[in-house]
């Protein structure tokens, strides 16, 4: 059965793609008609695929996939259990992931999801989540070590009459170019239907032991991120690969669950080396660097991040630190509205995080002021951490620590609560004290003083940012950083500093 990507590479992309999560919801199961169309397809996947997970092409991590029938209150339905298991260095931290999730499915009609349990446990924190169907709608149920939240969801459009429609598309003459659109699940936003749309690249025959096998060259784009895979006519990923250093290949069990000796990094194997030194990155008040453009990524411009085309086909990315434009607009109500939303990530409507807010921004007189102190005061009172461990800002209040993700969703959260707009960008930053000159992936926030976008990096102790912070991303949901992670390569033009 396909695996879903927005899942299913979860713990190698460390930075911004969602913890696995649990959703489970009660249904209708009275005895029905099987669909027996759909139970036919599903008997072409009947059993255990293993994947071994590369990054830099040493292994860090399996995944085992397991499809088979059951029962379910005495009904005949299809289980799918997922279990996964990563293990690497996180800045000279070791960081350990253990999932399992079970998935149940009906076999009545187009085979929707009817109950899910997942298990979450990373660096010894535990999460489950569960999604049931009361009166009026769905609710997410979030449980930690700690507390307990519930949040009003939608309902998942996923099905299996999707997976069987895939592979049905796959096995039809297909060209290059052609699409196949459906649903991915997702609960890191209140929408937990993630359009994903498949993008049909050949056909081709591989050497596998035992002989021959055909397999379908296939992006699959979730968020703008391009999974390249080979998938075979069922529909099974046979390989896949996403970014430059990251793959999952299709092996025995004993062999997938075979670790190297040697951790990974994951911030020194995904940085980006520099040809020359940048010395103390909050000095720096601009930089200007040259780049080979790549066919699935684009650069975003703004008044401090400026693209030009630059000698031999490569284009110039200048960096300005961060200032106060007189070109600024403010925003559209909509688009006002859905910046200053509560989401699960980001409960800016909870009372503790409404009162914690109102006492940091004080008497601030202006939203500036506010986020000013916001960013101070999660710099001040936050543990630096090399490795994530909440994906919530109430779980993060209780911890008082985290990463750069997590500092910088606490902030969102904050400013959200006091009425200033802001978001999660990802991108690059400067790496100070490195042997080898290194720009590494980080996280920082915008937000909107009523007048234009500004950044925030609680971190760094950075309310207008140094002019080493290169922006790929905007939002959480935004990945299409992952197209190019491994695979940047910067040289230095020119900087300036103070």
């Amino acid at each position: 059965m396909m695996k879903n990507i927005y899942v299913y590479s979860a713990v190698l992309v460390f930075v911004f793609l969602q913890t696995p999560v649990a959703f489970c919801f009660q249904a209708d199961l009275k005895q029905s008609q099987i669909n027996n169309e759909l139970l036919g397809f599903i008997k072409e996947h009947l059993g255990v695929s293993s994947y071994g997970n590369y990054m830099g092409g040493k292994k860090v991590g399996w995944d085992t996939d397991e499809i088979k029938l059951t029962k379910l209150n005495g009904i005949e339905v299809v289980l799918q259990v997922s279990e996964s298991y990563f293990k690497a260095l996180f800045g000279g931290n070791k960081t350990e992931v253990i999932d399992r999730t079970e998935v149940f499915y009906s076999l009545v009609g187009k085979g929707e999801i009817l109950l899910v349990k997942s298990f979450h446990l990373e660096n010894g924190a535990k999460k489950t989540r569960e999604l049931s169907l009361e009166k009026g709608g769905f609710t997410l149920v979030t449980t930690t070590q700690n507390r307990l939240d519930e949040k009003k969801v939608s309902k998942p459009k996923e099905n299996l009459s999707m997976q069987m429609d895939l592979a049905s598309w796959l096995k039809s003459k297909r060209i290059k170019g052609d699409g196949f659109d459906c649903f991915s699940t997702s609960v890191e936003e209140d929408d937990l239907n993630v359009p994903t749309r498949y993008i049909y690249k050949s056909k081709k025959n591989i050497q596998v032991t035992g002989g021959e096998l055909v397999v379908h060259e296939v992006d699959q784009e979730t968020h703008g991120a391009l999974f390249y895979s080979l998938l075979e006519n069922n529909g099974r990923l046979h390989y896949g690969r996403m970014g430059k250093i990251i793959e999952y290949r299709l092996e025995s069990n004993d062999v997938a669950k075979k670790l190297d000796n040697d951790l990974v990094d994951l911030i020194q194997i995904s940085a980006v080396t520099l040809d020359k030194k940048l010395g103390d990155p909050v000095k720096i008040k601009s930089l200007k660097l040259s780049f080979v453009p790549d066919d699935d990524f684009d650069v975003p411009q703004s008044h401090r991040q400026i693209i030009s085309k630059g000698k031999d086909n490569n284009l110039v990315m200048e960096i300005k630190r961060d200032f106060i434009s007189k070109n600024g607009k403010a925003l559209l109500p909509d688009e006002r509205k859905r910046l200053l939303a509560s989401s699960i990530s980001a409960p800016s409507d909870n009372p503790k995080i409404i009162a914690l807010a109102a006492k940091i921004v004080g008497d601030a007189p202006t939203d500036f002021e506010k986020a000013s102190r916001i960013v101070k005061w999660i710099f001040t009172n936050l543990e630096k951490t090399m490795a994530k461990n909440s994906d919530n800002a109430l779980d993060i209040l209780d911890k008082k620590a985290g990463d750069c993700t997590e500092h910088t969703l606490l902030f969102v959260t904050l400013a959200r609560a006091v009425g200033i707009p802001a978001r999660e960008v990802g991108g690059i930053a400067y790496m100070a004290g490195e042997k080898v000159p290194k720009m590494a992936w980080h996280a920082w926030a915008e937000f909107h003083d009523g007048k234009q976008w500004l950044t925030a990096d609680p971190t760094w102790n950075q309310t207008l940012v140094d002019g080493t912070h290169i922006k790929f991303s905007e939002g959480s949901t935004d990945l299409k950083w992952l197209n190019i992670l491994g695979g940047l390569t910067l040289q230095v033009i020119d900087f300036q500093k103070d």
